[in-house]
């Protein structure tokens, strides 16, 4: 491999400069928190109603409080949002029974967070809970040698 003119254990590590944090989206962190205490049917009654908020808002649509499920994954429901109708029609299955008819939620903590996760895998939803990186943070400043201080494709090379 050539390097530029210097020897290869000169050649400086490239610097990445993360430009967004990751962040776990926080219904989900609740989510599995709920599950992990055991509290399925809290699971469930928190879940849902954040993901319907949270469709509306990363789709830029008005789901008004009295819609039903129907109305919202049919005509609400925009083109680029339909792939995640299979996740939240199965998320609803779950907890329709739980929140109208007062059942006890079957043991499926593990199928709620695999749901979420889902749903927030497109990426219009979980840009809703990015944050730019503050360049004034300290934890966002890069260490290793500056991008100006690299070698450019000209330098180094041989006539």
């Amino acid at each position: 491999m050539r390097t530029w003119g210097r020897r290869p254990d000169e050649v400086p590590a490239p610097t990445v400069i993360e430009r967004i944090r990751p962040v776990e989206v926080p219904i989900l962190t609740d989510v599995k928190r709920k599950v992990a205490l055991g509290d399925v049917r809290g699971a469930l009654l928190d879940s849902y109603p954040q993901v319907v908020a949270d469709l509306g808002r990363a789709y830029d649509v008005e789901i008004l409080p009295g819609y039903s499920h129907e109305d919202i994954v049919g005509p609400a429901l925009p083109q680029a949002a339909r792939p995640l109708a299979v996740f939240l029609d199965r998320l609803f299955a779950l907890y329709a029974p739980v929140r109208f008819a007062g059942r006890a939620p079957p043991p499926v903590g593990k199928e709620i967070i695999e749901l979420v996760q889902s749903l927030y895998s497109s990426e219009p939803m979980w840009r809703l809970y990015i944050r730019e990186a503050n360049p004034n943070d300290d934890r966002a400043t890069p260490t290793g040698p500056a991008v100006a201080a690299w070698p450019s494709g000209t330098e180094g090379m041989r006539p």
